[in-house]
């Protein structure tokens, strides 16, 4: 089981969360057009709600993102009973309109199903409990453009693959089985970026330095920025619009004060388009850096192309960070936490982050070996794994990692966001 947690939400509130006695309620997913992004509501909870918990079923639990609308908000993922549990919890009443409450945006694989009844209990100021048992579970889906696989109530699909057939046609001299070209049609009004289609219908957009991806119209809907879409067709019109940054501006994310100690990073790593933010006005710096999220910095810093897949299991082909994955494994920049797995949304320690942008430089050619007793300093220095110590030890000396306060390094900590991003802001300043 899994958890990522955008901040510390009190522990009577979490405990609050229990069962209770069973009432009616709907959840309600309405993805876009490409099947992998919902907005998440709760229908008949009443009001001044001030936290909410809603669990229900997924066909697969790979590449679940969260992002709520409330001061705290996680995600807990159990691939063993394929099922997601989404919070939100608020000093002040949670947005509720005619009964009908809004949680967040729920990202998905494409093609992933939500399915079955689900369950959701909702707290009012004074934490008394009203539980949702069997809640009724309704899919919807953006048709603009074409037919989809959109879902209905109980168990509809969120229509990952938009429009055509998924299946094979029978033809060619061998009689094999050939996969209809799905290549959507794509276009960049002005300059600023390139657009690549693909035949399984995906589209890879590609700022270039000192721009970012301002719009993307999808058949004419403007659909949320992302540097990938999936589950497009022949039949779909995609056209981006890029603006350019100006470098002197400060983040204009909402969650970030331009007088914060990493708001020239984040400005930075944003205008290097090797971050974005987790919506079009938030960045999340408190939110822990995943596994994904890093390979797919270093991936964009690369500038290259992956090859091939990665062969792990859990990395789901088509996913976000597939071909970040594929390209670090092939050049031997990351491992998997087993031969088989890559456990792309785990958060990632400070020693994992270390090895991992280590073995980037060694790539490079741009390590210098560190003494042997750069890390003496830190009272934490033996709790530093093995493997880790070479890439610690040149963290530290090349001032990319700084120490956690009372003299420790807390390697197993995980990094968040805005401290990934000082530390690449440090790590590319000095290799120019």
């Amino acid at each position: 089981m899994k958890r990522w947690i955008k901040q510390v939400i009190s522990a009577l509130t979490l405990c609050a969360l229990l069962t209770a006695n069973g009432l009616a309620a709907e959840i309600s997913f309405s993805f876009d057009k490409q099947g992998t992004t919902a907005a998440v509501q709760l229908k008949d909870v009443g009001t001044d709600r001030y936290a909410a918990e809603v669990t229900f079923s997924l066909s697969s639990t790979q590449s679940v993102q969260f992002h709520g609308k409330a001061d705290a908000y996680a995600v807990t993922i159990d691939s063993a009973a394929g099922t997601v549990t989404l919070y939100v919890a608020s000093s002040r009443p949670l947005t509720v309109s005619n009964g009908v409450l809004d949680l967040g945006v729920l990202t998905v694989a494409a093609g992933t199903e939500v399915s079955d009844s689900g369950t959701a209990i909702v707290l009012d100021q004074a934490l008394n409990r009203f539980t949702y048992a069997n809640a009724a579970v309704t899919v919807t889906q953006d048709t603009t453009g074409g037919s989809t696989g959109g879902g209905s109530t109980g168990g509809g699909s969120t229509g990952g693959s938009t429009g055509g057939s998924t299946g094979g046609t029978t033809g060619g001299s061998g009689g094999g089985s050939l996969l209809p070209d799905r290549t959507p049609a794509v276009s960049v009004n002005g300059i600023g970026g390139k657009v690549r289609a693909s035949s399984d219908g995906s589209v890879t957009i590609t700022p270039d330095e000192g721009y970012r991806i301002a719009r993307i119209l999808v058949n004419g809907k403007e659909v949320a920025v992302t540097t990938r879409l999936t589950g497009l067709t022949a039949s779909d019109v995609v056209i981006v619009t890029f603006e350019k940054m100006d470098s002197n501006l400060e983040p204009s994310f909402i969650d970030v004060d331009p007088t914060i100690w990493y708001a020239d990073a984040v400005r930075f790593v944003v205008t290097k388009n090797l971050f974005q933010g987790m919506s079009a006005t938030e960045f999340c710096p408190d939110v822990e850096m995943s596994r994904a999220m890093l390979v797919t910095v270093l991936y964009r810093m690369s500038g290259e192309e992956a090859r091939g897949s990665s062969g792990f299991t859990d990395v789901e082909p088509g996913s976000w960070y597939a071909s970040a994955v594929a390209w670090a494994k092939e050049n031997g920049i990351v491992q998997g936490v087993t031969d088989t797995a890559f456990a792309p949304n785990d958060a990632v320690s400070r020693e994992q982050m270390a090895t991992i942008l280590y073995r980037y430089a060694q790539r490079q050619g741009t390590v210098q070996k560190a003494g042997d007793s750069v890390l003496a300093a830190f009272v934490d220095a033996a709790s530093v794994s093995s493997y880790a110590v070479p890439a610690m030890s040149w963290a530290v000396q090349e001032g990319l990692l700084s120490g956690m306060g009372n003299q420790t390094l807390a390697p197993g900590g995980f990094a968040t966001r805005a401290q990934v991003a000082v530390i690449l802001q440090r790590f590319l300043e000095q290799a120019q």
